[in-house]
């Protein structure tokens, strides 16, 4: 027998009050998290026009916040399944809050050395790290606190948080930008967000002194039964499978995310940023918190559990790819925001399939299995980002060749998962 640790999944886990105060927590949280992510995306274009970047230059800012998200996910998940993921998520929050207010002053420090773009580089890595423990630290929560019943439409539903994170940037946003200017879009999230940890620290707390009085049980078990499979878990093409379909849907979702603001600042110069910044987040919200029950309901009449996630990843894949196949900067600015925001819609089904897949098939390492995925998901933060920017520098802001090009990736996506989508015969 090895040291002893907590087990992930406790004897029990939330009560009905503390499930409903925790789900609405983190959920918060995830939209803050987006919110905050979305700040510079919302910003860049009058950032760059103030600073004179190019496109190239600045898709290497926008794509930095990725070198560092993808770093920590594999490592927070399992910190996450080991010691617990409440306390990680606090502390991680802390710090990627503090960087977002002090964003414009470290921008405006740099421009006085002359070099400003390796210090906007750094500082969104730094954020990138900080943010990289968020969602493996809430699969791990809501993996150790959830019957089995309950993990996959609770977690589907607090990541669905994220995309109100982007809307309420977005909609703040336009406004701010366009009469306090950018400076205010980041101080105005960071202390939003200051507000959401001080709530979340004290359920935290509050739930933390309640089990000691409570004196709850957990079950004490060997360091190696903690340890994740890892062999097992790399040669099973389901895992594969659904990573894959994971990295293209992201991959389409992160090059929508961090460049429709400059494609409508660029295309559409007149047009209300409100709207664009808005109506497409405001449509993968309804959807995203609707999937997981959607997937619940698939299920419960009969359709098996891989089956379930195939129908609703596959429509969610293709369906995005179809969309962004039609976009065209030549069409009319409502034709571009309606495909726009249908893309982003069925996007939000993705929350019924392969993001919730790491509970279903390994819910004592939810953390790091969906570290695994995430780590995968910010590759494409980066790669899609950065690779968009220099093919609209070379291009001449050809943003057909990028939408085509993301559409295609989508498909593979789809036909990966659909061929080889399926969970281990049993639980890692």
């Amino acid at each position: 027998m090895g040291v002893k640790h907590v087990s992930p999944v406790s004897e029990k886990g939330w009560n009905e009050r503390e499930r409903r105060l925790w789900s609405l927590s983190l959920f918060a949280g995830a939209a803050m998290l987006y919110a905050s992510r979305a700040t510079l995306p919302l910003a860049i274009a009058k950032i760059s026009i103030e600073l004179d970047w190019t496109k190239a230059t600045s898709g290497s800012v926008l794509s930095a916040f990725f070198w560092g998200y993808a770093l920590t996910q594999i490592f927070a998940g399992s910190l996450a399944d080991r010691y617990g993921g409440e306390r990680i998520l606090y502390v991680s929050s802390l710090v990627w809050i503090v960087l977002t207010v002090a964003t414009p002053l470290v921008l405006d420090l740099a421009v006085l050395t002359g070099r400003p773009v390796p210090f906007a580089i750094l500082l969104r890595i730094a954020t990138g790290v900080a943010q990289g423990f968020y969602m493996p630290s809430m699969a791990s929560i809501c993996s150790r606190n959830l019957n089995s019943t309950e993990k996959g439409r609770i977690f589907g539903f607090c990541l669905a948080g994220t995309h109100l994170g982007v809307v309420i940037a977005g909609f703040i946003g336009s406004s701010l930008l366009t009469s306090y200017g950018w400076r205010s879009l980041f101080h105005f999230i960071g202390a939003t967000a200051l507000i959401w940890v001080a709530v979340y620290h004290y359920i935290l707390s509050s739930t933390s002194e309640k089990r000691k009085l409570s004196n709850l049980p957990t079950i004490s078990i060997s360091e190696s039964a903690l340890e994740v499979p890892w062999k097992t878990l790399f040669t099973h093409p389901g895992f594969w499978a659904a990573t894959v379909a994971h990295y293209t849907g992201s991959n389409a979702y992160f090059m929508i995310f961090n460049w429709l603001p400059t494609f409508f600042h660029d295309v559409y110069p007149d047009a209300n940023g409100v709207l664009y910044n808005v109506l497409p987040g405001l449509a993968i919200v309804c959807t995203s918190t609707t999937a997981p029950y959607v997937a619940a309901k698939l299920h419960a009449h009969g359709h098996s559990l891989t089956r379930t996630r195939k129908i609703v990843e596959g429509a969610s894949l293709v369906g995005m790819a179809l969309l962004l196949y039609c976009i065209s900067p030549l069409a009319p600015f409502a034709v571009t925001l309606a495909l726009f925001t249908l893309a982003m819609a069925i996007r939000g089904l993705h929350h019924g399939g392969v993001s919730v897949n790491p509970t279903d098939f390994a819910p004592n390492h939810t953390g790091a299995v969906f570290g695994i995925f995430n780590s995968f998901g910010a590759i494409t933060g980066f790669v899609g980002t950065f690779v968009a920017g220099h093919m609209l520098e070379a291009t001449n802001n050809d943003w057909t060749a990028v939408f085509w090009l993301t559409a295609l990736q989508n498909v593979i996506g789809a036909a990966v998962y659909a061929t080889f989508g399926n969970r281990p015969a049993y639980y890692i």
